[in-house]
C-alpha cells in the first residue's frame, strides 16, 4: 500500500519529488471509485485531492494512518472538516496557488459579458468579414462599479486587475476587519450593497 494516495490530477513534477521519500499511488478517477478509494488510504498517511474527492467521517475511518490531506485549491466543501478535527488530521489548502488565474478568468469573463456582441463575432472576423456594427457594440468597462464578494487573495488579485482597468471597487468580506489596509482602494460595504453593484 501506498503511503500518500493522490486521487485528481497533480503535476508529475511534484509527484516525482514525492516518489523520492515516499510511495505513492496515482490515479486521477480514483474520486470517483469509493469502494478502491476506501482500501487504499488505509495505510496512507497522506491523501492528495482537489475538488471532486468527498472526504467525509466513512472514508476517514477506513484511513486510521492519515495525518494530512492536501487540497490543490482553496475551497474546503468537499471535505469533512469536523471530522478531520476530530482525527487530529491537518487539511492543507492551497491557498493563493491559483488566485492569479482565477482573477484573470473573471476579468475575462467579465469583458467577453461587456463586449457580448463583439465576441460573439470573432468566427465572422476569423472568416475575414468585419462587422463594424456588431464589433462597436457592448459597454466599457471604465467607470463602472464592479462587486466583489469575499477579498481575500483571489478578491483583491481581482480588485487590482478591474482597478487597473478604471472601475470602481465595492467589496464585502465578514472576516477582514474595517481597519485592514486592503481598503485603502476599495469601498468596502454590506452584501447587500455589493449585490445591488
Amino acid at each position: 500500500m501506498a503511503d500518500i494516495v493522490v486521487t485528481e490530477f497533480l503535476d508529475p513534477g511534484p509527484i516525482e519529488l514525492l516518489k523520492q521519500k515516499y510511495s505513492v499511488h496515482v490515479d486521477t478517477d480514483l474520486w470517483n471509485k469509493r469502494s478502491e478509494l476506501e482500501k487504499l488510504v488505509g495505510d496512507a498517511i497522506a491523501l492528495i485531492v482537489r475538488n471532486r474527492t468527498r472526504v467525509d467521517a466513512a472514508l476517514l475511518d477506513e484511513a486510521p494512518k492519515l495525518k494530512v490531506i492536501g487540497r490543490l485549491g482553496v475551497g474546503l466543501d468537499n471535505i469533512d472538516m469536523e471530522a478531520c478535527k476530530a482525527r487530529n488530521i491537518v487539511v492543507c489548502p492551497a491557498v493563493g496557488a491559483n488566485a492569479v488565474a482565477v482573477a484573470e478568468h473573471v476579468i475575462a469573463t467579465t469583458l467577453i459579458l461587456l463586449r457580448r456582441a463583439a465576441y460573439l463575432s470573432t468566427s465572422r472576423v476569423a472568416a475575414g468579414e468585419w462587422p463594424r456594427e456588431e464589433l462597436s457594440r457592448g459597454h466599457e468597462a471604465a467607470g463602472r462599479r464592479f462587486g466583489i464578494i469575499g477579498y481575500g487573495s483571489i478578491g483583491q488579485h481581482v480588485g487590482a486587475r478591474a482597478r487597473a482597468l478604471g472601475m470602481h471597487i465595492v467589496a464585502h468580506d465578514r472576516y477582514l476587519p474595517p481597519d485592514s489596509p486592503v481598503w485603502a482602494n476599495s469601498e468596502r460595504a454590506s452584501l447587500d450593497e455589493v449585490l445591488e453593484t
